[in-house]
């Protein structure tokens, strides 16, 4: 008999921010975005600073935006490991998001690939971009 719930772990250092049994997990690897069903074989990725979308037992969402770490799936179990997190509803919008993205997006153009600093620059941009997402799907997931 197929499994119809995906239990899942969303952890970061401060601590387990979700854990329950979903349908399906959404989030975004460096190669693009993957998902996790029920019965998903054994997996291991990394996670870029993204928005993380779970569909929960009742058929709403919930939103979260990572700033990027491991996503695992083990014997029918997903856990991400998330360098920090966030749920989309705690995400300010605004001007002073629009500010972080504008300001990410120069201190990016000013740096070379070949500089220490280019990762984390592009770092920044990729969370600052997937806060601005989680404030425009939070609006639709209402």
């Amino acid at each position: 008999m197929a499994q119809e719930a995906l239990p899942f772990k969303l952890i970061t250092p401060t601590g387990v921010l979700f854990d329950d049994a979903v349908r399906e997990v959404i989030a975004v690897n460096p190669l693009g975005e993957f998902g996790v069903l029920p019965e998903h074989v054994n997996y291991v990725t990394a996670v870029v600073p993204c928005v993380v979308t779970v569909k929960l037992n009742d058929g709403t969402f919930r939103l979260f935006v990572v700033s990027g770490g491991l996503a695992e799936v083990k014997d029918g179990v997903l856990t991400i490991l998330a360098s920090s997190a966030e749920t989309a509803e705690a995400v300010v919008e605004g001007e002073a998001l629009s500010q972080e993205i504008v300001a990410a997006e120069q201190r990016l153009q000013g740096i070379s690939f070949y500089e220490p600093a280019y990762h984390n620059a592009l770092k920044a941009v990729q969370l600052a971009r997937a806060r601005e997402l989680a404030v425009r799907l939070r609006a639709q997931v209402r």
